[in-house]
Formats: structure tokens, sequence, C-alpha cells
């Protein structure tokens, strides 16, 4: 929350459970920004946010948004979306500052899994932008291919025989990833076959958003991690010719962290000053 205050940007949450449930949660958590109650749904109505998928008989759960998160700008305008299917997973800060200050990451060097690997004069950097991933928070694999003036990458779709640049995760039980983000490409007609592909011009930054549950957590002397590893793939070429495709592996070990829960029962990670399950008690009744 400091971080975002240092940049000027306001935050604010809006939940359908009731102001002592909220404050509960402030306290538990150290939570400095405004939340706001809407015990009724109908500020979630009025933002098209209700989750239209639960029937009102389907007590305790009709009143609930979409999961999601708004970047507006100073003028009130609507800049950015994040929504989920999932109730339970959430973007990263990162994600969310990067949006509403319209900019790039700023990723620490250490974090950085491949460096310099140069094929075709193309330098790439693989970093995991975060410092922990706990359950049900997404974080972002960005990978920054530095190319060369003269020279450029190919987005999706390519024809045989050229490669689209990607992210690819191994496949990894409890480890998910979400659509990559990528900047907009041209067309560019190549001039012996007339073939028209999409490419990138410039520099390329491509933003893999991931997150994880319990199966992917491991435990050992330093904690619980996650192993989050994969390869990045790319094919430079320029006005005459192509470099061969390459890839670079690469891997991260993540500190697991636990996700937000309430004391609605024994384990560990649990918060017992949010009072969790007096105030599910609670809402049970109000919808009835």
């Amino acid at each position: 929350m400091d971080t975002f205050r240092a940049a000027g940007v306001r935050l604010y949450a809006l939940s359908y459970d009731e102001p002592d449930a909220l404050a509960d949660y402030a306290t538990a958590q150290d939570v400095t920004f405004t939340m706001l109650s809407d015990p009724d749904s109908k500020v979630i109505e009025s933002f098209g946010i209700l989750n239209a998928l639960i029937p009102p008989e389907d007590h305790p759960w009709y009143g609930i948004p979409f999961p999601g998160t708004f970047v507006i700008d100073g003028e009130g305008a609507i800049t950015h979306k994040f929504f989920e299917h999932n109730f339970a997973v959430r973007p990263g800060p990162e994600q969310l500052l990067a949006a509403a200050l319209d900019q790039e990451f700023e990723l620490p060097a250490d974090r950085s899994a491949t460096e310099g690997a140069e094929v075709g004069h193309v330098e790439v950097d693989v970093a995991f932008a975060g410092d922990f991933l706990p359950m049900g928070l997404t974080r972002q694999i960005v990978a920054t291919f530095s190319v060369p003036a003269g020279q450029h990458l190919y987005g999706p779709p390519t024809p045989d025989g050229l490669v689209a640049t990607a992210i690819e995760l191994d496949d990894i039980d409890g480890v998910l990833s979400y659509d990559v983000v990528a900047p907009p490409t041209a067309p560019l007609t190549l001039s012996g076959s007339g073939e028209t592909l999409q490419a990138y011009n410039g520099d390329v930054v491509l933003r893999l958003p991931v997150t994880q549950n319990a199966r992917a957590m491991h435990k050992d002397d330093e904690g619980r991690y996650v192993t989050i590893s994969g390869r990045v793939r790319w094919q430079a070429c320029d006005d005459v010719k192509c470099f061969l495709p390459e890839s670079s592996a690469f891997s991260f070990r993540v500190e697991a962290g636990f996700p937000v829960l309430g004391d609605m029962g024994a384990g560990e990670g649990r918060v017992p000053p949010m009072n969790g399950a007096a105030h599910f008690q609670k809402m049970i009744d109000r919808r009835r």
C-alpha cells in the first residue's frame, strides 16, 4: 500500500460484506486503504459486475460480484480491467501499479533467470515479477527481447518454418498460466513470397500471468516454495534472411506464502482476528 501511496495511486475495495466484517479484515491484515461495504449489492449491480451465474435463491452467495479490478485515470475513464472466473484469484500488485501508471515493470536484477543470451544479436532476459506467489495471487513471468535495428521478431500465427515469439511453461501440477500479454504487432509483407506476417517493431516484452494452488507447493528447511520453469522461444529476421529458431530455458524457485484465510477452522496460515465464522453466519442469516 505504501508503494501505491508513494506513486499517487488511490486504492479502494468494494465488497458485499458487512462493515464490521471489513473492519475485522482490515485489522487482521493491517489494511490502510479504503474498504467500502455494499451489503445490498446496489453499487455492485450498478457497475454491471453482479455475478449473474448465482441464482437469488442460492444463499448466501447471491449478491457477490465477479472478482475483478478497474483501473481509472484522473478523468474518471476506465483504462484497464482485470477480471477472473475464479473468485479466489487476484492480480498481483505489480500488474495493478504498472497499469495505473501506464509503465513497464521495474524488475530487480537478481530475479533474472537468463541474461545476455545472444542469438542472432537478440539479447533475452527472463524475470519473475514478485518476491512470492501465494495461492490466489497472479504474478507475471516477464521476457524482454532486445532486438537490434534492422531486425524483427514475429508474433503468432506463423507459417511452417518460422517460430513466433513465446513464453512456454513446463507441465507442472498446480501451476496455472493465463494468456500472454504482448505488445501490438504490425503486418509485414515478405518481399520474396509476398506473404504477410505479424511482426513486432523494436524490442519486445512478453508477460505471462501465472498462479498456483496447493498441489504446486513443496517444503524444505527454507520454507514453502514453488518451482516455475519453462522456456522462451524466438526467431530473429531481417529484410533478407532469418536466423535459426532459438529457445532459452528458465527456472525460478519462488516462495509460496499463504492465501488470506479467515478463522473458518484449523489450519496453518489462518488469521484469527478476522472472525470469519461469525461473519459467515451473519451473511447466511442476512440472505435468508
